[in-house]
């Protein structure tokens, strides 16, 4: 009958779309919002770095000439290399820096929370960690992408796409005075450990082996990061313990002891 079938039809598509969320619904956008809260706190941040352009600046520099002290100022060779080489080695740098950060870290954490849900927390937990570093970091040291540094002889290659960090949307949304730390690499960092320890097959872990190392170098090469500003993305990771023991904190004194143990469980099946 017609309306049989329409009625199966839905209710498959409602049961596919329950995937999504395998604790419901309320859980789904509780962690979206967590998430996703940042970008907009990020976004009204852009109003104070402006107003700290100059002493963005000033770290800049410093932050060079730390990296020449200590032979890690790699950013002009990196970015030269990519320049005069094969027009290749730029689409790829160019198109990871936009790709990576939105439609990678969404497709991957949307599968790890359908898929993979006892994982999650711990994800979202050093996601969060970087997120809320970063927040006080470029608050208190803001500091200019290597691009936006007269005179150091850096190339804002993003330009070139038609999508870049001079589009009105992109403006209004970035802080281009948070450069220090990199959260392209904080992301890198735990999607790529999330990535190769929850698929299943070795090409899907190989790729996400590399991929780290591959926004390293598309920041890199971009113009947007120094070398430190990735190794500090990887440090503010250090603060995922903190967040961790918070989030259970908050399990307990909102779900009780059960909630709590619950909580226990799940973190010792995720070690």
């Amino acid at each position: 009958m017609p309306g049989e079938r329409i009625t199966l039809t839905r209710s498959r598509g409602s049961a596919r779309l329950a995937i999504l969320a395998p604790k419901g619904w309320p859980n789904f956008f509780l962690q979206a919002a967590l998430l996703g809260s940042f970008t907009f706190i990020y976004a009204l941040s852009g109003i104070y770095g402006r107003h700290e352009a100059a002493t963005a600046l000033t770290n800049a520099r410093d932050v060079a000439q730390l990296e020449r002290t200590l032979g890690l100022y790699w950013e002009h060779g990196v970015q030269n290399w990519v320049l005069r080489g094969p027009h290749f080695l730029l689409d790829i740098a160019n198109r990871t820096y936009f790709i990576c950060q939105f439609t990678v870290s969404t497709i991957l954490l949307l599968w790890i929370y359908a898929r993979r849900n006892r994982r999650f927390a711990r994800v979202r937990n050093a996601l969060l960690a970087a997120n809320y570093v970063t927040l006080i970091v470029l608050f208190l040291y803001p500091m200019a992408p290597p691009r936006l540094v007269p005179g150091s002889g850096f190339v804002d290659t993003l330009n070139e796409n038609a999508v870049n960090l001079q589009s009105s949307l992109i403006d209004a949304l970035n802080n281009p005075y948070s450069a220090m730390p990199s959260l392209h690499a904080s992301y890198a960092i735990v999607l790529g450990v999330a990535g190769f320890a929850l698929v299943r097959r070795r090409w899907a872990k190989l790729l996400w082996a590399l991929y780290p190392g591959l926004v390293a170098y598309s920041v890199i090469a971009s113009g947007n990061h120094f070398v430190l500003d990735v190794v500090a993305g990887g440090a503010v990771l250090l603060a995922t313990p903190l967040v961790d023991w918070a989030a259970r904190q908050i399990a307990r004194r909102t779900g009780g002891r059960s909630t709590a143990r619950e909580w226990s469980n799940a973190e010792r099946r995720a070690a």
